[in-house]
This record gives structure tokens, sequence and C-alpha cells, in this order.
């Protein structure tokens, strides 16, 4: 916006509505780095990364998410049947140790690994 973080706020009073807001300047160059993880944090995206039993992570293969999705939306996301076979999974990451066992109603965080085990 041409007058800044100002113009911003007479914006949100007429609306009536509260916009999340990042301060940036292409002609300065000030700012920009920020962007992603400001996109990223309002949007509430978490990337999730599968394993196969006994293999490495896809590392470079992450799903990408709503916060608060579950280990059987991830599990429906790589494929319906194994959504449907679903038995447990095994997960790295934050909130979990490692290799824990989860059930499929188990609330997946950003960077976790998860490893779908079905009947």
């Amino acid at each position: 916006m041409a007058g800044g973080p100002e113009d911003l706020g007479v914006l949100e009073e007429l609306a009536g509505i509260a916009l999340p807001a990042l301060a940036v300047s292409v002609e300065a160059g000030s700012g920009l780095d920020a962007i992603a993880a400001f996109l990223f944090r309002a949007l509430a995206i978490v990337r999730v990364y599968t394993k196969t039993p006994g293999k490495p992570p896809e590392l470079a293969k992450p799903f990408t998410l709503r916060a608060g999705t579950t280990v059987l939306d991830v599990a429906q996301l790589v494929h319906k049947d194994i959504a449907g076979a679903l038995r447990y999974a095994r997960a790295w990451g934050t909130g979990v140790y490692e290799g824990q066992q989860l059930g499929a109603d188990h609330a997946v965080a950003d960077g976790d690994i998860v490893e779908l085990h079905m009947n």
C-alpha cells in the first residue's frame, strides 16, 4: 500500500475486521524474507512426511496440510485403501517420542514423519 501500515488500520476499521498484516517493501527490499514464514503461520500449514516400514522417509515430498489434520487424513491422501485398512501409525517428530505408535485420530504436527501400518 502506498500509505504503508497506517492505511491497513483504516481499512480494518472501515471493514470491521482485523487482517493479518506484514509490512514489506519491494522497492527497498525490506521484509521480503519474512513473507514465506508469515504465510506459513497465517494459513496454519503443516508438512508431514511419510515413510515405508524399513525404509528412510521421503523428505523431498511432504504432504502439505492444515493444522489439526489427523493420521487418518494423511492415510487417505496416501491411498484410500490404506486409510480403510489402517491399524496404527508410528511417528517421529514434535510431541511424540521416536517411533511412537499412534491411533488414527492423532493430530500431526509440522515436520512429523508418519509410517502407516495396515491390517
